[in-house]
């Protein structure tokens, strides 16, 4: 081997350590055991900050650690294949090999051993790190259970306030070290060139915030043209407007937060966390602004998307700015509640102010449409649904019991409870616009009588299958909003991004209940895994039927069994593959076998009974599809073979279901089995007196005239009976198929009639037994019929 590829393969071997390198296997080490010896006190906002900290790290390290072994794994199938490659060592009595591979193979072992203990050490690091994140996360649940409970003195009493005073002095000199700090950077951002940034920025911050109001009649004249008349466009205003909104608002935030730091960095410091907190509501605040002006439209009420009257519309504008105050203040007060650095009774002074300013709100919007409502001005009435007013019940209840819980003591609670609705009032808000856009467009644009929907026909898609696919999508786009809502919803409302993801990832894909998968894809799975089922079977089946069946000799019956049996095997197999996705297996269907071997014992034998007699049927052919039975005296062509009953067309029209099980445990005649002929016999009676052998050569001439009857063989005429007073001819012939036996045995009795009256002699045509040929040639039972010499008629069995 050359010096170059030694060094190439050297590089090689160096790989793993440049990736889990030693001190980066300490690092994570080490952070794992700081965040597992750290102590939490339960009950306190330090506690609850300290779980929030120590879960970020371990999750941190989590991903750090599965990162590595995701890097390192790829290199133990190389090591493999090279040491396969280069082969074990030779044995003792065998000749020596180069020295030059005994040291490539020595230099891989030891490369490879090395992989093993730094891949191990990544491994364990990961599972550690997330045992960490599940008992930290259980941990943080039960913090904010135990502050959520935690009683303070009343502020109505003097024990609150006197405690509030002792800690003043502290809560003043931390808000002054605030003050100074940020005082320190904006006149820091206001000296030399920065000054010329800081009023670019807020020229910028002020363009950006009075943009919106200029974009209302845009955001409708682009719905007007981009969607059809309708709710859907009253929809799509408000959605595209309030977006709008919510983007300039953040944008301008930036662009202010740019301004007064200089663009210099400041993470860290306490202004930094205050504005990150308030800035992650003001895109909230202006999407509430938006969503209000355009869903109310005061001034232009064939743009209102909620019933309300104009009286109504104009007086719920302010709340709409009151609401979008009370979320810049629920940012300040995030930071005041984890960051700030106040004592117990300062913070609960803040989350008082709260509470004192969220209850009205609750408590008096819906009152305000009421109260709007009634005056008699408007058009519209107010909503009096049973929504409405169980909406109305709750805000009421909710306000005074978040209000009294503050007075008693139990701030923490009255304000998470507050915090949490104005968050699910967004949420829901925002949930529901997209939900009507898209269930509207679905049905107005995108169905297949629609502007989008007929491209897709005229493309050369049916109308019912884009119908369905639009369907259907917007059912699985509306499971993912509701997915969406309760990801939020447990996340506590702090629309936490990395919180509300990781809630999405657990209850979209990872969520799992006793061994079984419930997770939006998993829907998804079971959903698709069916459909592309179907249509390959349908595909499949057509091929067999119009391609491969017709290049063999199969009949029907053998055509028919075959794509039953192979539709029946490839439903089972897509049953068990959607059973899989689930996570059910074998072993936990146990009990279900168990339960059905009960069931079979006492209530299910018929239909295990007809299911095993169907597959027999299939298996064994004993009557086919097109095949003329008779069983338990009806006769009818089985039309459908299934697992569990057969279909028989009865000559009225009609269709009798027969389980399977008759066809193996009765008597079946199966008239067309081997496709036999028709056969039929005619007795004719006779006085003695006839002349036999003219009546013979007339009868036989006459049969070979009449159609439909076969000449191979030959019809016959045979004298069947000699008694005192009358002689009984019958004539026998075959039809080509036992369905034709009735046509054309009327046939046969009108000619044999014209002929012996046109010959002169006198006789009667006798009720005939037309028989259906069998393949063992059953015979007919006989039935004569003898002239009287009076022209009466008399009949008799035999």
């Amino acid at each position: 081997m050359t010096s170059a590829s030694a060094d190439q393969q050297d590089t090689l071997f160096a790989v793993p350590n440049t990736i889990a390198s030693d001190a980066t296997l300490n690092e994570l080490e080490q952070t794992i055991q700081d965040v597992f010896r750290t102590r939490v006190v339960s009950g306190t906002s330090e506690g609850a900050m300290t779980v929030a900290d120590l879960t970020r790290r371990a999750t941190a390290a989590e991903t750090r650690a599965s990162s590595l072994v995701a890097k390192l794994e790829p290199y133990q199938n190389i090591f493999k294949t090279m040491l396969d490659v280069l082969g074990p060592a030779p044995a003792k009595d065998a000749p020596p090999e180069p020295a030059t591979l005994t040291a490539q193979r020595s230099r891989l072992l030891r490369a490879k051993q090395d992989l093993d203990t730094r891949l191990t050490r990544a491994r364990l690091y990961a599972l550690q790190a997330h045992q960490l994140v599940q008992v930290l996360g259980q941990r943080n649940d039960a913090v904010q259970q135990a502050m959520l409970l935690q009683r303070f003195p009343s502020p109505a009493a003097p024990a609150f306030w006197s405690n509030l005073s002792t800690e003043a002095a502290s809560n003043l000199a931390r808000v002054r070290e605030f003050a100074g700090e940020t005082a320190g950077t904006i006149a820091g951002t206001a000296r030399g060139s920065a000054l010329m940034t800081l009023l670019i920025c807020l020229a910028g911050a002020g363009i950006l915030f009075t943009a919106p109001f200029f974009l209302l009649t845009q955001a409708r004249r682009a719905a007007a043209r981009l969607l059809p008349d309708g709710r859907v466009r009253r929809i799509g205003a408000v959605v595209i407007y309030s977006a709008c909104c919510a983007a300039f608002s953040g944008g301008s935030a930036l662009v202010l937060w740019l301004g007064i730091t200089g663009a210099s960095d400041v993470d860290g410091s306490s202004l930094a966390r205050l504005a990150g907190f308030v800035g992650a509501q003001i895109p909230l605040a202006g999407f509430i602004l938006g969503a209000a002006t355009a869903m109310l439209a005061p001034r232009k009420p064939d743009w209102r998307l909620v019933p309300l009257g104009n009286a109504a519309a104009r007086a719920l504008g302010p709340y709409a700015l009151w609401f979008a105050l009370l979320l810049i203040l629920r940012g300040v007060l995030r930071y005041i509640d984890t960051e700030s650095g106040l004592g117990p009774f300062g913070v609960q002074t803040s989350d008082l102010v709260f509470v004192f300013a969220a209850a009205p709100l609750l408590f008096m919007t819906p009152k305000q449409i009421m109260r709007s409502g009634e005056t008699g001005q408007d058009d519209t009435p107010p909503l009096q649904s049973t929504i409405g007013r169980i909406a109305r019940i709750l805000a009421f209840v909710i306000s005074v019991f978040c209000v009294i819980a503050s007075l008693i003591g139990y701030i923490p609670l009255g304000y998470t409870m507050l915090s949490w609705i104005c968050s699910m009032v967004i949420t829901v808000l925002g949930l529901s616009l997209v939900f009507l856009l898209v269930n509207d467009l679905a049905s107005t644009v995108f169905i297949s009588s629609g502007p989008l929907g007929c491209h897709l026909v005229r493309l050369g898609l049916s109308p019912r299958l884009v119908d369905q696919s639009v369907t259907v999508f917007s059912g699985l786009f509306s499971i993912l909003l509701l997915f969406v809502g309760i990801a939020v919803a447990q996340s506590g409302g702090d629309f936490d991004f990395s919180v509300i993801s990781g809630n999405i990832g657990k209850v979209v894909f990872g969520q799992s209940i006793g061994g079984i998968t419930l997770s939006f894809d998993v829907i998804l799975k079971c959903i698709a895994i069916p459909v592309i089922g179907y249509y390959l079977i349908r595909l499949t089946r057509n091929w067999l039927s119009g391609r491969l069946f017709p290049t063999t000799n199969l009949d029907l019956g053998s055509q028919t069994s075959i794509i039953t049996i192979f539709t029946y095997a490839a439903w089972i197999v897509i049953g068990l593959t959607v059973m899989s996705t689930i996570g059910i297996t074998v072993s936990s269907m146990t009990w279900v076998v168990s339960a059905l071997s009960v069931g079979i014992g006492f209530g299910l034998q018929s239909i295990v009974q007809n299911f095993v007699s169907g597959i027999i049927l299939l298996a064994e052919r004993p009557v086919t599809i097109g095949d003329l039975v008779q069983i338990n005296g009806t006769t009818g062509d089985i039309r459908r073979i299934s697992v569990r009953s057969t279909d028989i067309g009865l000559s009225d029209g009609s269709t009798m279901i027969v389980p399977n099980s008759q066809f193996i445990t009765s008597a079946v005649r199966n008239v067309t089995l081997g496709h036999p002929a028709g056969a039929l016999s005619v007795s004719i009676g006779m006085p003695v007196g006839t002349d036999l052998t003219k009546a013979v050569s007339v009868m036989s001439e006459t049969l070979g005239t009449v159609s439909g009857l076969l000449k191979d063989p030959a019809p016959g005429v045979t004298v069947a009976s000699i008694t005192l007073d009358t002689v009984t001819l019958t004539a026998s012939a075959k039809t080509s198929s036992p369905r034709n036996v009735d046509s054309v045995a009327n046939a046969v009795r009108f000619a044999l009639w014209s002929a012996l009256q046109d010959a002169g002699i006198v006789a009667s045509v006798e009720p005939e037994k037309n028989t259906q040929g069998t393949a063992t040639g059953a015979q007919p039972d006989k039935i004569s019929q003898t002239d009287a010499p009076a022209g009466s008629t008399k009949k008799t069995e035999s």
